[in-house]
């Protein structure tokens, strides 16, 4: 008899999805890693022995302004800013001193969702401030970069005495590596820097390889003076697999280690099909998590292959996607893409360019005539999926692809 295996994927925000395949058509399975357990008592572990920095108690003093930076994509954020606020609390730090900041990215529900999530005395003393970067009286001047840009950040940030960004670490199309302090420039800066930060992917280089606009934000964060930095490492859905503390540059590279290991993807052939599952995170479930999940897809499956999407997407498409609609063919987008600069170029771009290179079928709760205008195939139902897998196509099985980064392995 065949061997197989049994394939679980969770998708969306409570769909799961389970089949059967065959051991010898089943390239790649990918699982998510563990979720840690106990986010508190593993935040005390860390907060007490920082990488490469001494204990953060003799970096504060009562009467500091403390800035927390967060990373609106940081799984367990409302947690780890408990945990945060205990330690400042027992160094003596008051709740009216600390500004919780978050980008403008974010829509009120999340912030109030955040806000109703932490200790009470944040809630009512701390300062909540979304930023706004097309306000000239909320951004300062930083500096010049070594490339002669003028950078400007929000005064919360200039003006903190001590400065705490709490980041996702991920792989990112535009900067290889999210984190490090890519939550504070261009998120905190200008409208200007923001939209000039948008772009397409750099297909060509691997995550670890130099980005012109990583090597800004590592510029900005030394002229910062940033040097205490939370980096979490998500698991499966809204889960934390690994925190880390310490130093900016420590944290991160360890950071950047563990993503490697737990998300990093590298199957020795590109498979007929691939069977990919994206679920509800920290910012929600929507069109934008398919960008990168649809750039490992296209690394992954062969030309003319199938990528089979499992989402409960059914929010509506932005401006990118919609210029993607109207095109006669996907490339033909490209262009007024580049143009509009919109918000979802990314998401977009790779509907495009991944829809000229394989055939993309969508498991979702969007309307099945806005779904073919992206020159995708509308899936009803799980029975769809399990109709499909009854071929003798090879395939690979991504879980949580929204955090995870597929090539071919190298050499």
């Amino acid at each position: 008899m065949t061997e197989t295996v049994n394939i679980e994927l969770n998708y969306g925000f409570n769909g799961t999805f389970q089949c059967e395949i065959p051991s010898e058509r089943l390239i790649h399975y990918h699982q998510a890693p563990a979720g840690i357990d106990d986010v508190a008592s593993r935040m005390k572990q860390v907060l007490n022995s920082p990488l490469e920095l001494p204990p953060l108690d003799l970096a504060v003093v009562p009467g500091d302004k403390i800035t927390i930076a967060v990373d609106y994509q940081a799984p367990a954020a409302a947690e780890i800013i408990n945990s945060v606020w205990d330690y400042f609390s027992d160094c003596g730090i008051e709740a009216g001193d600390v500004t919780i900041l978050q980008t403008s990215s974010e829509s009120s529900m999340l912030q109030e969702k955040l806000k109703a999530a932490v200790n009470s005395e944040l809630q009512e003393q701390a300062s909540w401030v979304i930023h706004a970067p097309d306000s000239k009286e909320e951004v300062g001047y930083l500096g010049t970069s070594a490339g002669g840009e003028r950078i400007y950040l929000s005064r919360h940030l200039l003006e903190a005495d001590f400065i705490l960004p709490i980041e996702k670490v991920g792989f990112d199309p535009l900067i290889g590596y999210a984190g490090g302090g890519s939550s504070i420039y261009p998120g905190f800066s200008s409208q200007e820097a923001i939209i000039k930060s948008r772009g397409q992917s750099h297909r060509e280089l691997t995550p670890a390889e130099s980005r012109p606009l990583r090597q800004l934000i590592d510029e900005i964060g030394w002229m910062l003076g940033l040097q205490y930095s939370l980096q979490v490492i998500p698991a499966g859905g809204q889960s934390v697999s690994e925190i880390v503390f310490g130093s900016l540059e420590a944290t991160f590279r360890k950071a950047k280690q563990l993503l490697d290991e737990y998300w990093k993807l590298e199957p020795e052939y590109k498979s007929e099909m691939i069977v990919i599952a994206v679920e509800d995170g920290p910012t929600g479930h929507q069109w934008n998590q398919l960008g990168s999940v649809l750039e490992t897809a296209r690394n992954l499956v062969a030309q003319d292959g199938r990528i089979v999407l499992l989402t409960q997407i059914d929010s509506a498409l932005g401006e990118g996607l919609q210029i993607l609609s109207r095109c006669h063919e996907p490339l033909d987008a490209i262009k007024p893409l580049r143009d509009s600069q919109p918000g979802d170029l990314l998401a977009a771009t790779q509907m495009a360019l991944t829809g000229d290179w394989a055939l993309i079928c969508l498991l979702s709760r969007v309307s099945s005539d806005e779904v073919e205008d992206l020159f995708v195939i509308p899936l009803e139902d799980e029975a769809e999926v399990q109709r499909l897998l009854q071929t003798d196509e090879t395939v690979s099985v991504i879980a949580s692809a929204q955090y995870a980064y597929g090539q071919l392995k190298q050499g």
